[in-house]
């Protein structure tokens, strides 16, 4: 039994060493988990093995999938809309392969916590594990359907220029942006299951109000503010015009990165205070 002449002492040293603030939580959850890359390199091949085992092409049925989709849609709406195939088919092909990217992550993330929940009953880890297995899985996805891309490039001349290198900063402003609200949406989620309809109700509304099937230029300039204030509309165009040989925004690049590098130190303290509580939520 401790005599009571500790207990001072104890209560300085409580006192002279705070307990860390919520971001700096936080930031050592999301950094923490990069320590754990082999496991997320793990969960996302496995779960690709997993998803299309028994199957000859595999993963090349998404790349098959997707292309006869673009190539549908762009002999139709060309049709109807009087646009020209060689400028409709490349814009509307990269754009959907480009978000079928984002809102497939955001949509594994609703549930990547309750799905992997065994993985932390076990083990001591991060659960930002979870997250950058969503990413890494998808990337490895949207890595096959660049065939289509590349299709589209030769067969109508798409220009290959240096706006091409906007790709290596605009991808790390989306998965720096993907990270944090990433786990916010997989927290979440964990914690109010409802939520998970709610997103996917909210991102086929996203869908109709982002130019994915249409171009920018067709809207009205008064109601431009419908892509200037959409999120996924900015990363979908840094992701997109690189590849069409066209230049990003300044106005979309200052988007993006405020939201992805701002928007990710408001997550930290939310990220840090409620990071305890996941593993009784799973």
């Amino acid at each position: 039994m401790q005599s009571e002449a500790t207990l001072p002492a104890k209560e300085a040293e409580l006192t002279t060493f705070p307990s860390k603030g919520a971001a700096t939580i936080g930031f050592e959850e999301l950094l923490g988990g990069i320590r754990f890359w082999r496991v997320a390199h793990l969960i996302g091949i496995s779960d690709l093995r997993h998803r299309y085992a028994r199957s000859n092409l595999g993963q090349l049925w998404l790349t098959v999938s997707n292309g006869v989709m673009i190539a549908v849609l762009s002999g139709v709406w060309s049709l109807l809309w009087n646009q020209p195939i060689h400028q409709l088919a490349p814009f509307m092909g990269v754009s959907v392969i480009m978000w079928n990217y984002l809102s497939q992550m955001l949509l594994e993330c609703t549930l990547v916590f309750a799905g992997q929940a065994h993985l932390y009953r076990n083990q001591k880890m991060n659960f930002s594990v979870s997250i950058y297995s969503v990413i890494y899985k998808n990337t490895i996805v949207f890595a096959h359907s660049l065939i289509i891309i590349v299709i589209l490039i030769v067969v109508f001349q798409v220009p290959v220029n240096w706006y091409f290198l906007q790709v290596v900063p605009a991808f790390g402003l989306t998965w720096a942006a993907m990270v944090w609200s990433g786990y916010l949406i997989a927290l979440m989620c964990v914690r109010y299951r409802d939520i998970i309809q709610l997103i996917t109700t909210w991102l086929t509304v996203v869908f109709f109000v982002t130019p994915v099937m249409w171009m920018p230029d067709f809207l009205a300039p008064k109601h431009h503010w419908i892509i200037d204030f959409n999120p996924l509309a900015q990363f979908l165009e840094i992701l997109r015009n690189p590849f069409l040989g066209q230049p990003v925004s300044s106005y979309t690049w200052l988007f993006t990165s405020v939201f992805a590098l701002g928007g990710g130190l408001i997550a930290l303290a939310v990220i840090g205070r409620y990071r305890s509580r996941i593993i009784f939520w799973m």
